[in-house]
């Protein structure tokens, strides 16, 4: 399934092929008929469904209204705390939709998809990966893809399945979110708990933990090749990368920053700065920093689908169309949405245009519109 959203004046969304479909209270996408998915070759059969993603879910409630909507706890794992929050309204039966974030970020970031989901019915749960947001930044961990899969695999597996919960787990990401969540999936049906797991949604999915990830395949990233390998040699020393971070970790360029990355200026406000700048200001987010930009990228994406292709997962991919973090055509892009989409009936994506790296709070309204659907069908 592919869906091409275009914003126009006025906030009004068109196809690609230019007839109008949505404002920007209500985006329209492409779902499953109620016979069953079908393959490319017979999409005639794919019902049209829209959706009031803005008016029915509050994609423009005020911006700290997603709180109230909230229980906040410390999960312990491992030996550290982590910041998670549960839905307030969450219930037994309701598909349960764990949020992950991804650099640099933490729950807030989804306060706009926390809003659509709790409107919506399904239950909700979020957390702050290990050293992001408010939880725990260790000043000896080394930060890997593998240890963030494992906090995901825990998380859902005592908080969601156990004591007689069942659960009917989405597990949803963004950037190295998306990754981290893939990575989790397929450990949870290396584990037997595919029944579980009911899907991914992949928010312009990274291709690893740092830019290293996609040196052989990404022109991008070998031109700048030298720059990075110049920045990690001085990150390695501390009072540089002391230094570099206290830079980079200032208000003024982490706007500066956002404003590249989103297309939506209106989206970049003091509220988004200040989600960002605050973790940056506490012991250990240096030493997070410096781990994770120089540390082992992890595996690639592709090397995941395999196993969760061989399980029929669902999956959703989301592009913003504007991203210059994982570009559209990129490889990691590609492979999603050129190569796995068309082979796979339980696959289905939605190109999102004039939206940069982290579309759920850059344009809400076309993640939604996308995303509660495909949930519905599940």
């Amino acid at each position: 399934m592919v869906t091409v959203l275009r914003p126009q004046r006025g906030g009004r969304y068109v196809r690609s092929s230019g007839r109008e479909i949505a404002s920007q209270s209500t985006c329209r996408v492409l779902v499953p008929s109620t016979s069953g998915w079908k393959r490319r070759a017979t999409r005639s059969s794919w019902s049209s469904v829209g959706f009031l993603a803005a008016a029915n879910t509050g994609a423009n409630a005020a911006p700290e209204s997603y709180k109230s909507l909230l229980d906040y706890e410390t999960y312990e794992w491992n030996g550290y705390k982590i910041n998670s929050a549960v839905g307030a309204s969450n219930k037994p039966g309701a598909l349960d939709v764990l949020l992950v974030h991804g650099f640099g970020a933490s729950i807030g970031h989804f306060q706009k998809t926390i809003i659509a989901l709790s409107r919506a019915g399904h239950n909700v749960h979020a957390l702050d990966l290990l050293g992001f947001g408010k939880s725990e930044k260790p000043l000896d961990y080394d930060y890997q893809m593998e240890g963030w899969r494992d906090l995901l695999v825990s998380y859902a597996k005592e908080r969601i399945f156990a004591q007689g919960k069942g659960g009917k787990l989405v597990i949803m990401g963004n950037s190295i979110g998306s990754l981290a969540s893939l990575m989790a999936a397929r450990e949870l049906v290396e584990q037997s708990l595919e029944r579980n797991l009911k899907g991914v949604v992949l928010l312009n999915c990274a291709g690893g933990m740092n830019n290293a990830a996609t040196l052989d395949d990404d022109w991008r990233v070998k031109l700048a090749y030298p720059i990075f390998a110049l920045i990690n040699a001085l990150l390695k020393i501390e009072p540089v990368a002391r230094f570099l971070f206290g830079k980079f970790s200032t208000k003024e360029n982490i706007e500066n920053v956002l404003r590249q990355v989103y297309r939506n200026q209106d989206s970049v406000d003091d509220d988004l700065v200040d989600l960002i700048h605050e973790p940056a200001t506490t012991p250990g987010a240096l030493e997070a920093f410096v781990s994770i930009l120089t540390g082992p990228p992890g595996p690639r994406p592709e090397e995941h689908m395999p196993t969760l292709t061989k399980a029929s997962v669902p999956l959703l991919v989301l592009w913003g169309s504007s991203d210059p973090f994982t570009p559209i055509d990129g490889p990691v892009a590609k492979y999603f949405l050129d190569t796995l989409e068309p082979a796979h009936e339980f696959v289905s994506k939605a190109i999102l245009e004039d939206v940069g790296h982290c579309p759920h709070d850059d344009r809400p309204e076309a993640v939604h519109g996308a995303l509660l659907p495909w949930l519905e069908q599940l």
